[in-house]
């Protein structure tokens, strides 16, 4: 498994680092439409490439294309070894040209992570994890933060990406933060969940939530807090994430 880790954390810096260097926009999107037909060419690259690269390095391992459809990614339609990606998470940031925006790939076995990375091309930093064996980060060992007392945590959590179309869960994502922000030190709210859940998991965030249920998102990040010796758990409406003290509080909270 360390092997394989290896191999796909070479791919996906190499990758990265070419969607740097060649397909961020060279003039920002006008409206939706160009902004869309941006996001594909961009995504499409990047997609395509991880795809190939692990064709070649696991051919035995399937591909899931359910990442634009929540609902497949809860029925566990593929089975056995496959892979779960998001090319560029926190595309947005991507094609505006600002920070953050990260690679996430997880290996599945029907529906549990047994292998993920988070790669933060602008401050070169990759996130790994086995199951069993811990989260590193650049090949040091990462551990949750252990503050016990939610007055003292610095928590975060993002709303939804499809704003018109779910306007429920940002109206709860809205209403958890005000129910949230006098309870805690500092709130807030800094984009991919994945890489916010790599911070969890890095103790540079406290905890960590979301409503919806666009678990692919989770897998990577949730995987790596629960190795760095948090909880995170993925339920019918969201995910929660934090050290074992501050999660009972959230869990009592929202």
């Amino acid at each position: 498994m360390e092997k394989l880790l290896k191999q796909c954390s070479e791919l996906i810096i190499n990758i990265a680092r070419e969607l740097k260097e060649k397909h961020v926009p060279s003039e920002r999107a006008t409206g939706k439409e160009g902004l869309f037909d941006q996001f594909n060419a961009a995504n499409g690259f990047s997609g395509n490439n991880i795809k190939t690269g692990l064709q070649k390095i696991a051919p035995e391992i399937k591909w899931s294309y359910a990442e634009f459809d929540v609902a497949r990614q809860s029925s566990g339609d593929v089975k056995g070894l496959y892979w779960v990606c998001d090319a560029i998470d926190g595309a947005v940031h991507f094609l505006q040209d600002f920070y953050p925006w990260c690679i996430t790939l997880t290996l599945m076995d029907d529906q549990q992570p047994l292998m993920a990375l988070i790669y933060d091309a602008e401050r070169e930093e990759l996130f790994t994890v086995i199951k069993g064996k811990g989260a590193l980060l650049n090949g040091k060992a990462l551990t949750v933060n252990h503050k016990a007392v939610l007055s003292d945590a610095i928590v975060s959590t993002v709303h939804p990406t499809n704003i018109p179309e779910e306007m429920d869960l940002v109206n709860k994502t809205l209403q958890s933060v005000n129910h949230m922000m006098p309870k805690v030190f500092a709130l807030r709210l800094l984009g991919p969940a994945s890489l916010q859940l790599a911070y969890v998991a890095a103790g540079r965030i406290d905890a960590f939530w979301e409503y919806g249920n666009d678990i692919y998102d989770w897998l990577a990040g949730a995987l790596l807090v629960e190795e760095a010796g948090g909880k995170a758990l993925i339920h019918d409406s969201g995910i929660i994430a934090a050290n074992k003290p501050l999660y009972q509080a959230l869990r009592k909270l929202l």
